[in-house]
């Protein structure tokens, strides 16, 4: 997908980068986010070159709980302002009284109920193991298609949806609510104009909090697989998988082929879980491109702070909290400087995109390609070590109850500072059998496993993602989807 219309990138140095918004034609880099559904908000939010009464984007909502009750309540605002109508919603499930109904049990049916007009796009917030099948069938339907992250549970699923979305002629949005932020193409193009001088790393730093309840929230939550089927909920591909796929953004690892290697160390301190809820990730580039990539994340902090992305040069450092779109600069002589960036709402952008072609993705399918590298990377290595009960304090009772391992802050910034994975970056919790590399040449050819027909079944909607008015919400709370 290499046009406008088929959703590109922006690179850097386009009017985005710079921090002008062409989804709304405004300067996002001012410090002020209109409210939403305020005068200012809704005049900033009509595409350059398309009028204000372009007729409403017809959609359908898969997935109505969780996180899927945000998408109602930002699909009742673009509704208010023109931009949308929900035609019906998803799920097993009754959803909320006021989508009773337009509810259907399976996507098919709502297409049937719709074949005279159908839904122009298609929301999909359900299980990570779902996305696949659903964005085909919503595809084929003829849907543009927005789908939470993580696009899709194996790497070669990735390839599966984008020769779909190629072949449909249609585009796919992933719901990586921070690429709606200005403030990672402003990073991005401190980087790639040099104006930080030498740069060897891109670091991302997560250090969250999570109960038992979290990983109980859902039948699939905290595990790897279930049923047979890939499910990758874990710390750097679902919760934190934002500040991941943002660091890749910055690095500018645009493609696949941007990749060498992806060296990993994954540990859990949760002792009713199987995905990692500590990870180090590395992301090394091809020779000749740099810089490479350190992710050092946890869901086991004792107190929970906002992520961040940090770049640190010859010529200064600059570090980004991608939840508050706040990017610090400090300067060689130590003379600090902080933007406050515009947030885009991800959905509202594909609404502009399909009324306008001319108006780019900030986060299409094609560009999160090195993300599903890094979920494979996870996903093939060995099983996440636990970490060994003496190294672990839980904090609170029941289903409060959360771990804390011991100087795990300490171990994030070693392994930041080093690039090195925790067990070589004096973590004494950690052990060098957990490391694993993993190459793009030992990708599967094939899905991992065959996306079954769509039905009912793959409409749960226990979990979801989804974006506020300007998706802040989304990344300064739990994750879900």
């Amino acid at each position: 997908m290499s046009s406008p219309a088929t959703g590109t990138h922006p690179a850097a140095g386009t009017d985005r980068a710079r921090g002008t918004d062409r989804a709304t034609g405004a300067d996002r880099a001012t410090g002020s986010v209109p409210a939403a559904g305020s005068a200012s908000a809704t005049a900033a939010a009509a595409p350059v070159g398309t009028s204000t009464a372009a007729a409403p984007v017809r959609i359908a909502l898969i997935g109505t709980r969780g996180f899927g009750r945000v998408h109602l309540e930002n699909l009742e605002r673009l509704r208010e302002v023109g931009r949308a109508e929900l035609i019906g919603v998803v799920d097993l499930h009754e959803p909320p009284a006021a989508v009773q109904g337009i509810w259907h049990r399976d996507l098919a049916s709502l297409l049937a109920a719709h074949a005279d007009a159908p839904p122009e796009v298609v929301v999909i917030a359900t299980p990570i193991d779902t996305h696949l099948p659903l964005a085909l069938q919503a595809l084929e339907a003829g849907a543009h298609v927005y789908l939470e992250k993580p696009p899709v549970p194996a790497l070669a699923d990735h390839a599966v949806l984008e020769r779909a979305a190629e072949a449909a002629g249609r585009v796919v949005q992933i719901g990586f609510q921070a690429r709606g932020g200005a403030g990672v193409d402003a990073l991005r193009e401190l980087v790639a104009a040099g104006e930080l001088g030498e740069i060897d790393t891109v670091r991302v730093h997560g250090a969250w909090s999570r109960d038992r309840a979290y990983y109980r929230r859902s039948p699939w939550a905290g595990r790897r697989r279930l049923d047979g089927r890939r499910v990758a909920d874990g710390v750097a591909t679902n919760p934190l998988a934002h500040g991941v796929h943002a660091g890749l953004v910055v690095a500018g690892i645009d493609r696949l082929e941007d990749i060498a290697a992806v060296t990993t160390e994954l540990r859990r301190a949760h002792d009713d879980i199987e995905a990692d809820d500590t990870a180090f990730v590395r992301i090394d580039p091809v020779p000749g491109q740099r810089p490479a990539v350190v992710c050092a994340l946890t869901t086991t902090a004792p107190v929970q702070g906002a992520p961040w992305i940090e770049v640190v040069g010859t010529g200064g450092a600059a570090r980004l909290s991608y939840t508050e779109d706040l990017l610090r600069r400090t300067a060689p002589d130590g003379t600090v400087t902080e933007t406050r960036h515009e947030r885009t709402d991800l959905v509202e952008n594909l609404l502009a995109h399909v009324r306008d072609p001319e108006v780019p993705l900030l986060c299409p399918l094609a560009a999160t390609a090195p993300f599903s590298a890094v979920l494979e990377a996870i996903q093939t290595a060995p099983d996440p070590a636990p970490i060994a009960p003496e190294h672990v304090t839980w904090l609170g009772e029941g289903e409060a109850a959360r771990p804390v391992v011991d100087g795990i802050e300490e171990a994030l910034t070693a392994a930041l500072e080093t690039g090195a994975p925790f067990s070589r970056s004096g973590a004494t919790w950690a052990h060098e059998d957990a490391i694993a590399t993993w190459h793009p040449s030992a990708a599967v050819p094939e899905p991992s496993v065959a996306p079954p027909r769509p039905s009912a079944t793959h409409a749960d909607p226990t979990t979801t993602t989804g974006s506020r008015a300007d998706g802040r919400d989304a990344l300064d709370e739990e994750t879900r989807s």
